[in-house]
């Protein structure tokens, strides 16, 4: 098992993760490559480490990578209009030259214009996204291999392009783009990455993006990653088995739980205020629902702690959008591809057992499937 550092923060086994993205880049681009999985599964991370260490190499900074790679986050930008997507993607020429410094790869993944064209796109004088190719194009003929990545992209679903045709929803200019570059030119790799499931259901229905799209899942860590991570810090087996029920492979948690150790906390104090924070966090949020709907959650909750998972398959529409609604809350995982939902992570399944217990006065002492055998008043 590889344990490195990036960015100053632990960057553990992703090494399955990482031969998938790099082989990906290897091909003639001919598919989306949608990357979805549960919220702080490392996704973001991931991506960034492939383009930073492998697709850009470990060259000097004034030295081009045979890659030319736009990475574009909107998470934490504003896009309310036309216009704030320009300005999210597009920067003028000076602007970027005169900001350019040594290692900054990510955080200047607009895309460079000249401020003329810039003009005639918001004057709708000319095509934005025929801009874009024009410019991916040069890249392309210069010899680079482009590569296109939007992150959190479910922030455009409700952006319009208005003109004097009316207006056009730019999340569908903008994806018809993208299959444009793939599967109709073969110009420039696309990857989207998202949380939101519930975005990646749409596509997923979608008969003609479907059959554009690849889907891959980036999930919290495996069992045996976790313990070899944790042998590593320094944890017993008994914690480490302790560490592994409560919390599973989320990483953010796995690296507050070693601060806690380290910093000489109880441990298994901490992981009891995690589940708490997690429970009061879903006892919470269903005080905005009535009774039917809170009886229904905890029929998925008793559902989810007995086997795992509760399926999708004949669930109503108005269920499925009540499961929609708390999975866009975060607390539950929902993934259309493998027609599951599941908790967003381990501890919110541990918060799960405890709304068990105590609203329905049934006692589970762990988890079925990968964190343990399911006991259930004592009883086997």
């Amino acid at each position: 098992m590889r344990i490195e550092e990036y960015r100053g923060a632990p960057f553990v086994d992703r090494e399955e993760e990482i031969g998938f993205f790099v082989e990906w880049f290897s091909r003639v681009p001919q598919r989306i490559l949608w990357v979805y999985g549960p919220k702080s599964s490392g996704k973001t991370t991931v991506m960034e480490y492939v383009v930073e260490r492998k697709l850009l190499t470990e060259r000097e900074w004034w030295i081009k990578s045979k890659y030319w790679v736009k990475y574009l986050n909107l998470r934490g930008k504003l896009i309310t209009s036309y216009s704030s997507f320009l300005d999210a993607l597009i920067v003028p020429e000076e602007v970027y030259e005169e900001t350019v410094e040594r290692n900054v790869y990510l955080s200047l993944g607009m895309i460079c214009l000249e401020s003329k064209k810039i003009k005639q796109v918001k004057e709708r004088k000319k095509n934005l996204f025929d801009v874009l190719i024009e410019e991916i194009d040069r890249e392309r003929r210069g010899g680079r291999i482009p590569v296109l990545i939007i992150d959190e992209i479910q922030k455009l679903r409700d952006v319009y392009i208005r003109n004097s045709n009316g207006e056009r929803e730019l999340l569908k200019e903008f994806l018809n783009f993208c299959v444009r570059l793939t599967k109709e030119m073969h110009l420039s790799h696309v990857v989207i990455l998202t949380s939101n499931t519930i975005f990646i259901e749409r596509i997923y229905n979608d008969a003609r993006l479907k059959e554009t799209s690849e889907f891959w899942k980036v999930d919290h860590l495996r069992r045996e990653q976790v313990e070899k991570w944790l042998e590593f810090e320094g944890f017993s087996d008994e914690e480490i088995e302790l560490v592994w029920e409560y919390l599973g492979g989320s990483i953010p948690r796995l690296i507050k739980v070693i601060e806690a150790k380290e910093s000489g906390r109880d441990l298994k104090e901490h992981l009891k205020r995690e589940v708490w924070l997690a429970y009061t966090e879903i006892v919470d949020y269903l005080t905005d629902f009535g009774e039917r709907e809170r009886k229904y959650f905890k029929e998925i909750a008793k559902e989810i702690v007995k086997k795992g998972y509760y399926s999708l398959e004949g669930v109503t529409k108005e269920k499925k959008k009540l499961l929609q609604d708390w999975a866009e809350k975060e607390i539950l995982f929902y993934d259309p591809l493998e027609l599951k939902v599941t908790g967003n992570s381990r501890v919110y399944e541990k918060a799960l057992e405890r709304m068990i217990e105590v609203h329905l006065g049934e006692k589970w002492t762990s988890n079925f499937g990968q964190y343990g055998k399911m006991k259930k008043n004592g009883k086997d």
